[in-house]
């Protein structure tokens, strides 16, 4: 069972999941999003090389698939899905309801 909290706004939505990963419990906001061609992502950034990998690590287990990684200029690393990663997510009775209808706006 998934810790998770939802929240709608804007027309993205922000995913609250409290996970322990690697015996470290953090909160990670995730925020799903479409662009204007109707595709979806997840993303979220993180700071520090063991968050990272812990991040990474929380999106391959809720999904099955890597996300991109990508490292900004501030110190910051973005994580990001796509939509195979929304849906993978979806799968999980705490966030299916509210992708869905999320989705289908």
């Amino acid at each position: 069972m998934l810790d998770v909290k939802t929240e709608e706004k804007d027309g993205k939505l922000y995913v609250t999941i409290r996970a322990e990963i690697d015996v470290v419990e953090e909160e990670y906001k995730i925020t799903l999003y479409r662009e204007r061609d109707g595709k979806r992502y997840l993303r979220f950034y993180v700071r520090g090389e063991e968050a990272v990998a812990r991040a990474v690590k929380l999106i391959e287990v809720l999904t099955g698939e890597r996300p991109q990684v990508t490292e900004m200029p501030n110190g910051w690393t973005r994580i990001r899905g796509f939509g195979s990663h929304v849906d993978a997510m979806a799968r999980y009775e705490e966030l299916r309801e509210t992708i869905e209808r999320w989705s289908n706006r």
